[in-house]
């Protein structure tokens, strides 16, 4: 089959396999020696091209949100749009957004993905709570940034390389509306620019 990543380049020919249990993932884990992990196919480079192709989407469960403390726990292969669906409609939204909806949350850790705010809020990764794990043995480990830390802190931005990212639970950005208040303002130079950005940071 072709497959390809968001860019469409390059495009290549890939034997593509997909998994809705755990049972399922652990037999292809430990019968594949070679594969790399793929979403939903909206990398911008080639990370997650090869000849052989794990696509995780179909494991695609959201299996709690607590609406009060606002932490939700869901597969792999959920995207964010299917869980902006969610919980925007009850008042929460994630901290961190990249540039589309359209990518799954193992995906989102994999990448470490960051959007507009990075230089204030950070990474995506900096509101994972903690995710489970299937190693190249089949075992399933829990992680976070206190509980097996190296290895968490090497799958945060790792491209898949340590392992599948099987469920994660993350905290959510408490909000009053759907709807964004957008303030305009021109500059007619740089300088000036950098001065309105300044006085208007916050």
């Amino acid at each position: 089959m072709k497959l390809t990543s968001w860019g469409n380049y390059p495009v290549i020919d890939a034997k593509i396999d997909y998994f809705e249990s755990i049972d399922t993932l652990e037999k292809f884990i430990i019968s594949k020696q070679k594969f790399i992990p793929y979403g939903n196919g909206r990398s911008y480079g080639d990370q997650a091209l090869y000849e052989n192709v794990l696509v995780t989407k179909k494991y695609n469960y959201i299996t709690h949100f607590d609406e009060k403390k606002g932490i939700m726990t869901c597969q792999c292969g959920v995207t964010l749009e299917e869980i902006l669906d969610v919980i925007v409609p009850k008042g929460w939204f994630l901290p961190v957004t990249p540039g589309t909806k359209y990518i799954t949350i193992g995906g989102a850790i994999a990448s470490d993905v960051h959007g507009k705010n990075h230089h204030k809020d950070g990474t995506f990764c900096e509101y994972v709570l903690s995710f489970d794990i299937m190693l190249p043995n089949g075992n399933v480990i829990t992680c976070s940034p206190k509980r097996n830390a190296d290895l968490f802190n090497a799958t945060c931005g790792g491209n898949g390389l340590t392992g599948i990212i099987v469920k994660a639970t993350f905290s959510l950005k408490k909000i009053e509306t759907a709807y964004i208040k957008q303030k305009t303002i021109k500059a007619k130079n740089v300088d000036e620019l950098i001065h309105r950005l300044q006085e208007n940071e916050h």
